[in-house]
């Protein structure tokens, strides 16, 4: 039975439209917004996304970590033993089927539920989905990314994307037996606009004063490569093929040579979409327009910042965009010579094999992965233990 005290947000992306600055604000805010009575769950920054990767068991397979399944119903359970608003974001679960939004919406059914969506324009969203893809491996080129965008038939490139950004969709799937007011949609200020405002649309939403919550902190995990710093790396990802398993990948390549090294060169981060294909971009983004306006969702911004505004100066397309072989080297000289000047890492400390309750924690999350009954025993602990924090 839905309890008229709680109320649950499920913030589900859009991927690219900010969600990473909003989760570590989230984070990096927790204790002072549960003062408030609002709490994001989780015993670490990573917790949302793991349960996003429990409720797509099929979709997320190679990105699996240690203690994925069971991550959300815990999530879940520290949702359900708080008494007033609770905030779950993940853009991971922006391409939920429609059965799997169903079962997620179901097991919040003990509070009022709403779906909080944060979007951008499709000009700026689809280099920045290029950049994020090749930071997690991909090898298409800006060029290939842009023809297969471009094709008026789904192929494996455009399907991908528009599994994460076809936003009407999206908002159809998981905002499907709520009523439309219960359905947010953030938008995304142009470009220039103060990085603060997008913090202050979203916290509106949950009922937080932004003023008391400010977004100049530092953010770690949110970084930015050009378009010669992007190739560069999709280039590396052409040459390591799929020799290193995916937590290796991240943990070296994306997260230590992406995000220290290659983001810390000199140049601009901005990837401008080509002119030749700002047209079909703009209809995309009207027929967005056109169907949220028509849903009736509440609408946090303007949806006008949806779409994309005209090309300025000159812009080059998609072959003389790509930087030449000239700036790669010189791009490749330079993040050699700053991993040459890094000092060298200390090594790890010797890990103990855990006892006592440490090893009894690690038999139990074995056992409930493989055994349906220990998984329920395990629910009921975190149920237990909720309460406790309440």
């Amino acid at each position: 039975m839905t309890s008229p005290t709680q109320r649950v947000y499920l913030h589900i992306g859009l991927p690219k439209t900010g969600t990473t600055s909003l989760q570590e604000l989230l984070w990096h805010h927790r204790e002072a917004i549960a003062e408030d009575g609002v709490l994001y769950p989780g015993h670490d920054q990573a917790a949302h996304h793991r349960a996003a990767m429990d409720v797509h068991h099929g979709r997320y397979g190679q990105w699996k970590e240690p203690g994925t399944a069971g991550s959300w119903d815990w999530i879940v359970e520290q949702a359900r033993a708080w008494r007033g608003t609770s905030v779950i974001s993940t853009e991971l679960l922006a391409p939920a089927s429609p059965d799997e939004a169903a079962r997620a919406l179901a097991d919040l059914d003990f509070a009022e539920v709403h779906v909080l969506c944060t979007a951008r324009d499709l000009a700026r969203q689809i280099p920045s989905v290029w950049q994020e893809n090749v930071k997690t491996r991909q090898r298409t080129s800006f060029a290939d990314f842009l023809a297969a965008l471009r094709e008026p038939e789904l192929n494996d490139t455009s399907r991908l994307f528009w599994d994460y950004q076809d936003l009407p969709r999206v908002l159809r799937t998981w905002g499907a037996g709520l009523p439309p007011e219960r359905v947010h949609v953030v938008t995304v200020p142009p470009r220039g606009t103060p990085s603060c405002v997008l913090w202050k649309r979203f916290a509106a939403v949950l009922g937080l004063d932004p003023a008391r919550f400010p977004s100049d902190v530092p953010l770690y995990n949110n970084f930015s490569l050009g378009m010669t710093e992007t190739e560069l790396l999709r280039r590396v990802n052409l040459a390591l093929g799929d020799e290193l398993p995916w937590l290796r990948y991240a943990d070296v390549v994306k997260d230590d040579f992406a995000a220290k090294v290659l983001s810390q060169l000199s140049g601009s981060t901005h990837i401008p979409l080509p002119a030749r294909d700002h047209g079909w971009v703009v209809e995309a983004a009207q027929r967005f327009h056109d169907e949220l306006a028509a849903a009736g969702y509440t609408v946090v911004g303007d949806l006008g910042d949806l779409l994309p505004s005209a090309p300025v100066g000159t812009a080059a397309d998609a072959d003389a965009a790509a930087p030449t072989d000239a700036e790669l080297l010189a791009a490749a000289v330079d993040a050699l010579v700053a991993l040459l000047r890094r000092d060298p890492p200390e090594a790890p400390a010797t890990q103990r094999p855990p006892t006592g309750v440490g090893r009894f924690r690690q038999t139990l999350l074995h056992l409930s992965e493989q055994y349906p009954q220990a998984m329920h025993a395990r629910r009921l602990y975190w149920r237990a233990k909720a309460q406790l924090r309440r």
